[in-house]
């Protein structure tokens, strides 16, 4: 097994020899390469396999956004950190589009040491190789392309309310997932850090989450899609917001916003291999029903992707337990619990996921448990219904 490889890139010499000497006593565990341009980066990274690039955004000639943007392109398999001294709109952007995780300007070695070790490692414990690669080259999800013009529409107008934009984030896959991989790194600083909607407005800020949707292209998949392709994704885009609006009443309030953005996010894998397959870049077949892409489980690819964006240990477990039969703790259901509560619960409406069945014995465990048998029996399987119809208004309007 050969040592982990991390390129580091600034066109300051005096930054690379500071972070030469002070990641010195990492020497034994990665190889480090140093280089002053986004040119001699890409000729070191097709000479040479890397796992993780270190890189400036402000260089000369080619700068960190343009490079990071062929890293993505040439070597999906590489982890793409930034570096940053700016928060400004225009410069999230760029960051959210090239970047995984983002990192401040100067930043301290534990920092820099403790990013590098996260995303050195691998979630999938069948495919690590294929799923990195397939995740790494992500830069947008697919939004349903009516949801990107309300939206568009929505955040454009001067006048928009706060109140409006945190109801329209909590509602898209593609906005959240965003979102959130911003506002739960270092690159916000000391703003306070949090999972809920309205915590993430505003610690990134209104007029970051609009230059967001201004960047069009730039962060969300075409809206050029075959019809079935557009079915296909309309229909886990429905579960998903259903889960979103259900796990809201079955989960705890302190386990609430972290359970509602992993009903959100369940099933990035599938939005992102049914983009691929758009393309077809992963086969010509577009089944509904269908769980791998390149081989890969679409759940592996999810769970990959959120983990490179640095979204929260709660978060990530859910989304990657959620086909998981759950046993329920005396404590309580926690998030993944409530996750997996308000899937099945799903199963038996309009909103149900064509890929997975029914777990009507599983199911009934859980909701014997006392976080739950505060409502009349029959109170839950009509709240499924009523989020299904909400979701199911949501994607036809």
């Amino acid at each position: 097994m050969r040592k982990p490889r991390v390129l580091f890139v600034d066109d300051e010499p005096r930054i690379l020899d500071g972070l030469r000497r002070s990641l010195r006593g990492k020497r034994g565990e990665w190889e480090m390469s140093f280089v002053t341009s986004g040119a001699e980066a890409l000729r070191a990274l097709h000479d040479t396999p890397h796992d993780v690039v270190v890189s400036d955004m402000r260089m000369p000639g080619m700068d960190g956004a343009e490079l990071l943007t062929h890293v993505s392109r040439r070597h999906p398999e590489v982890a793409r950190v930034v570096l940053s001294g700016h928060t400004e709109p225009a410069a999230a952007i760029k960051v959210a589009v090239a970047g995984h995780r983002f990192l401040t300007k100067p930043s301290d070695p534990e920092s820099v040491v403790t990013v590098i070790e996260q995303l050195l490692v691998l979630t999938s414990g069948t495919h690590p190789a294929q799923a990195r690669r397939i995740a790494g080259g992500v830069r947008s999800l697919p939004t349903l392309p009516a949801h990107v013009d309300r939206l568009s529409a929505l955040l454009r107008d001067p006048e928009v309310e706060l109140s409006s934009a945190i109801r329209a984030a909590s509602h898209d896959v593609g906005l959240t997932a965003k979102l959130l991989q911003l506002s739960n790194s270092a690159f916000f600083g000391a703003r306070a850090r949090g999972v809920s909607m309205d915590s993430v407005v505003n610690a990134v800020g209104l007029p970051t989450v609009q230059a967001l949707f201004s960047a069009g292209q730039l962060l969300w998949s075409s809206t050029e899609w075959r019809p079935e392709a557009e079915g296909h994704l309309g229909i886990a885009w429905r579960h998903a917001v259903a889960t979103a609006c259900l796990v809201g009443s079955i989960a705890s309030p302190a386990n609430r916003p972290h359970a509602q953005a992993a009903a959100l996010l369940q099933d990035v894998g599938r939005f992102v291999c049914l983009a691929g397959q758009q393309d077809d870049d992963w086969g010509p077949a577009l089944d509904p029903a269908a769980t791998v892409c390149g081989g890969v489980p679409y759940r592996d690819v999810g769970v990959e992707l959120l983990h490179l964006w640095g979204l929260p240990r709660p978060v990530v477990t859910a989304v990657a337990e959620r086909d998981v039969p759950h046993r329920v703790a005396a404590a309580g259901l926690g998030v993944t619990g409530a996750v997996r509560a308000a899937h099945l619960l799903l199963q038996d409406t309009e909103s149900r996921d064509p890929s997975v069945g029914s777990h009507a014995d599983e199911l009934a465990l859980i909701l014997a448990h006392p976080q739950l048998t505060a409502q009349p029996v029959d109170y839950w399987p009509g709240a499924a219904v009523e989020a299904s119809e909400r979701a199911g208004r949501c994607v036809r309007t």
